[in-house]
């Protein structure tokens, strides 16, 4: 695709015409084996992107359309940048390619931006690949003045991603692993308790799968704190969209709402929105999720 990009000079007089190849990818940085950064020549960098929102990037005709994160936009030079997350054939075909490649086609963006101002401490919380998911917001928070603590977590060392960018723009990283292969050896739910009742927490923002954000607002709720959430779906697929959706949950409304790519739902409870989206886990706890979870739905 070409696109003609018309520049006006300062004094209005001279117009120069840029001829751009658009969907190119122009830069390429891999961060671990599973994520990868790409900055994309792309018109859909002319748009308002913010964090909590995705794009679709298809490689070639009548393959499905891979969501990803927007790191960031860059209108000057009709750019966009993003994160990758190879976990399945078709995004690991878009992790293979290089500087110079075209995309078949972009859409976007899709999803609601998450809510973003000074809300004082933030506590993040992020589930294996949930990370790449989170560091867009991450960036629009830490550039919003608030003081940020992050929980990575993962059952091994292999799942916790994204630590250096992360720790850039948190003020405080608490790494865990369910068997103690990397950080501390903990499960995620006793890192969030001893967060909440170490620091004055004003929000949290936990982004993973449905049984993360489950277990997010079953150690907040009590203590009345609101909680933004992304649900990240690692099987993504027709019946479930694109594998990305905002969720506001733990609210006064005492339900979870779901808004993604062509899809508004509600639910009044986590057994049906995880029986709905499926990829659930086990995530070791001490405490009796279900009865917690119930005294708010």
């Amino acid at each position: 695709m070409i696109f003609f990009l018309l520049l006006i000079q300062p004094n209005f007089k001279n117009f120069i015409e840029i001829e751009l190849q658009m969907n190119q990818i122009i830069a390429k940085k891999k961060f671990s084996e599973d994520v990868t950064k790409f900055e994309i020549r792309s018109p859909i960098a002319l748009n308002e992107i913010n964090a909590g929102q995705y794009i679709l990037l298809t490689v070639a005709e009548n393959e499905p359309g891979i969501a990803v994160a927007v790191l960031k936009t860059n209108p000057e030079k009709v750019s966009v940048t993003v994160l990758v997350y190879a976990n399945n054939y078709y995004s690991g075909r878009l992790a293979e390619l290089n500087a110079g490649s075209e995309l078949f086609a972009i859409d976007g963006p899709f999803g609601y931006p998450v809510p973003v101002e000074n809300f004082g401490t933030v506590l993040c919380v992020s589930r294996g690949p949930g990370a790449v998911l989170l560091l867009p917001v991450l960036n629009s928070l830490h550039a919003a003045g608030n003081r940020i603590i992050t929980i990575l977590s993962a059952q091994t060392n292999e799942g916790i991603i994204l630590e250096e960018q992360i720790k850039a723009v948190s003020d405080e990283l608490i790494t865990v692993t369910d068997d103690g292969s990397y950080g501390e050896k903990r499960s995620v739910c006793q890192a969030i308790t001893q967060a909440i009742q170490t620091s004055k927490i004003n929000q949290v923002v936990a982004v993973g799968s449905a049984t993360t954000i489950k277990v997010a607002c079953a150690h907040t709720t009590k203590y009345n704190i609101p909680v933004q959430s992304i649900l990240y779906l690692t099987k993504a697929g027709k019946n479930n969209g694109h594998g990305i959706f905002n969720i506001s949950s733990c609210g006064t409304s005492k339900s979870v709402c779901v808004d993604g790519y062509n899809f508004n739902a509600w639910y009044s409870g986590f057994g049906e929105m995880i029986k709905r989206f499926g990829d659930e886990e086990e995530i070791p706890c001490k405490i009796d999720l279900a009865r917690e979870v119930n005294s708010f739905v």
